[in-house]
């Protein structure tokens, strides 16, 4: 009896383990004991309970004249999802036939804390929702026999050794099988048996287990379905950053060209008013003021940098000598012109900016003395630009 048990748990064993790679269909195996989050103290605790028939085996009596019934009832936590304790309270009775060829049927009670292993999860990996769990247990005990004879009782270190299949019904309760083979010293019996050889019983059990509280468990470590994501995210970001440079360096590059423009501009400007400067003085008194000042063909720009509208110092230079020839001149309106360049920008903000450019000009004007009233504003920021590099086009126009 004690052989056919080992070679069919061996077996079931087999059959556990090639039913739960089939349940992988092929695919990367989920983490089996590595990468869990421990749970919380009154996380995945279960009760349990069953009845069932015991066997008294190896006393030379024969199978069926040593079967009675056992009844255990137990409770157990999980602390991951392969690895578990329990404690169990059985009895029953078991019988033999003692050495003077008579039956003795004796009652039983034993308690034991058991090492519980879900095979299930660690062979296939964790899954909240399969529908078989096939559990090995292992522990040990003290164990009462012929409690209903006094000057027979005994008390005995009993071992087990168990295998429990779970069919669950839903994730709180599961009917469960169970195979439990106990181990005693010789004396376990109240009366010797025909064979004085050790105890060896074996129960078999049907009950059913309720788990409450928390009955799942996560996982530290990324799925390979998350991982992918992570990858295909960690992808995106790259090539984000890569488009974010790019056009950083893009940036770069036209502020760098702008600020050349400017600075050449600005030079322009300079020597544009050091030569009217120059040519003031050189130039011989006139006999009247409309023939010292030429209003024919006259204009002036202003220029900005890119996004600008306030004066620098060389415009405000430039507008004190612009102010000075329209005060001396006999033309009676001037026009004052603000550009924005089209290539960038919106086209209101442009034609805001541009606006802007132009009262900031005429108000400096009227601020050296310049009539309001000959000053024409106009806002140049939604028409085609005059000139063709953008940072030409950021300009006030005075003619």
């Amino acid at each position: 009896m004690k052989k056919n048990f080992i070679f069919v748990l061996a077996a079931a064993l087999l059959v556990a383990g090639s039913a739960m790679a089939a349940d992988n269909n092929g695919k990367q195996k989920s983490s089996n004991v590595k990468g869990f989050i421990s749970n919380g103290f009154w996380d995945n605790w279960e009760i349990q309970a069953g009845v069932g028939p015991t066997f008294n085996m190896g006393n030379g009596s024969g199978i069926s004249n040593s079967v009675l019934a056992g009844a255990y009832v137990g409770v157990g936590k999980w602390f991951h999802p392969v690895f578990g304790v329990r404690l169990v309270g059985e009895g029953g009775k078991f019988t033999h036939t003692t050495a003077t060829g008579s039956e003795c049927n004796w009652s039983y009670i034993l308690f034991h804390p058991d090492f519980m292993m879900d095979l299930t999860n660690w062979i296939g990996g964790y899954k909240d929702n399969r529908i078989w769990n096939s559990i090995l247990f292992l522990g040990a005990g003290v164990g009462g026999s012929a409690l209903d004879h006094k000057e027979y009782r005994t008390v005995q270190f009993v071992g087990d050794l168990g295998w429990q299949n779970r069919f669950n019904v839903c994730k709180a309760v599961s009917i469960d099988l169970t195979l439990e083979y106990l181990l005693a010293d010789s004396e376990y019996r109240p009366v010797s048996s025909i064979k004085s050889n050790r105890f060896h019983g074996l129960n078999v059990y049907v009950g059913a287990t309720y788990r409450f509280n928390k009955r799942t468990f996560e996982r530290s470590g990324a799925t390979e379905e998350e991982a992918k994501a992570m990858l295909a995210n960690l992808k995106k970001s790259q090539d984000e950053a890569k488009a974010a440079k790019a056009k950083s360096n893009k940036l770069k590059a036209l502020a760098d060209e702008q600020a050349k423009a400017l600075a050449a501009a600005e030079q322009l400007a300079a020597e544009q008013a050091e030569a009217l400067k120059n040519a003031k003085k050189e130039r011989p008194q006139a006999e009247s003021a409309k023939e010292a000042v030429d209003t024919d063909n006259y204009d002036e720009m202003l220029f900005y940098a890119y996004g600008y509208s306030v004066l620098s110092s060389t415009n405000k230079k430039r507008l004190d000598l612009i102010a000075e020839h329209i005060k001396a001149s006999d033309k009676k309106v001037f026009r004052v012109d603000g550009f924005a360049d089209k290539q960038t920008g919106t086209p209101k903000a442009n034609a805001r900016l541009a606006g802007k450019r132009a009262r900031i000009a005429a108000d400096y004007l009227v601020s050296k003395g310049v009539d309001r009233n000959r000053l024409d504003v106009r806002n140049c920021g939604t028409t085609d630009c005059p000139f063709g590099k953008p940072a030409h086009n950021r300009i006030v126009v005075i003619y």
